[in-house]
């Protein structure tokens, strides 16, 4: 057992050192293809990619409760979380959208904003964020701060239950969420690694030119018995 131990090692350790050689001439070409490939995705990012802005609110969501009924109680907190979550479906969908496409004299369908609006409770509380995205930070704020005008009223309307207050407002985007210039040119470095290790690879796993005594022996199963020298070097 500790023999077939040793042997697996042994095999395990040629074959790294066989990989080790195979990519080593190649290595310095390698990494520039990776940096070309990083290049590129930083012009491709830079030029060629819209930025998207993105303009955020935070709402706050508590149960009608009748006057002078006291402390607000935790079945009333879990409620007002469950409610939160009932909201964020009515605020993404036609009833609050469409007076917000109105408002904002925009052209776009109910459907297509919808998409660039996103709804999440903040650590499982009651206050929950309204994050508008778009190409265009004017648009992105104007659509953040109608939802926000327009949908408080028309929630507790439809629920006939509980209160939303406004706890920020949105602001105007000034900087990009996204694309990140750094991200993906460090994704297009490792895909321009990976592509010219594929290629140096499959490159040495084609080629069956014999370089050495330890190649014919490997590959054809016969011990080599002698060596003619190369007298050219010699001269």
């Amino acid at each position: 057992m500790n023999q077939f131990s040793n042997d697996l090692v042994l095999d395990n350790e040629i074959s790294v050192s066989e990989i080790y050689g195979v990519f080593k001439p190649f290595i310095v070409l390698i990494v520039l293809v990776g940096l070309g490939f990083s290049i590129g995705g930083f012009l491709w990012t830079r030029f060629l990619v819209d930025p998207v802005y993105e303009s955020n609110a935070t709402l706050i969501v508590n149960n009608r409760r009748e006057e002078n009924t006291g402390v607000i109680t935790n079945d009333e907190i879990i409620s007002a979380r469950g409610l939160a979550t009932v909201y964020s479906i009515i605020i993404k969908s036609d009833v609050v959208l469409n007076p917000v496409i109105s408002n904002t004299n925009s052209n776009l369908e109910t459907e297509d904003l919808a998409k660039n609006v996103s709804v999440s409770a903040v650590d499982n509380t009651q206050v929950f964020r309204i994050s508008v995205r778009d190409t265009d930070p004017d648009k992105a704020y104007g659509y953040a701060n109608e939802i926000v005008n327009v949908a408080p009223d028309i929630i507790v309307d439809m629920v006939e239950a509980g209160s939303v207050r406004i706890i920020s407002s949105p602001l105007f985007p000034t900087t990009p969420v996204s694309p990140s210039i750094f991200m993906n040119s460090l994704i297009a470095f490792i895909i321009g690694v990976l592509c010219a290790s594929g290629v140096v690879f499959v490159r040495h796993i084609l080629d069956r030119t014999v370089r050495s005594p330890e190649d014919i022996e490997k590959h054809l199963g016969f011990p080599v018995i002698g060596i003619i020298p190369n007298t050219t070097k010699g001269r």
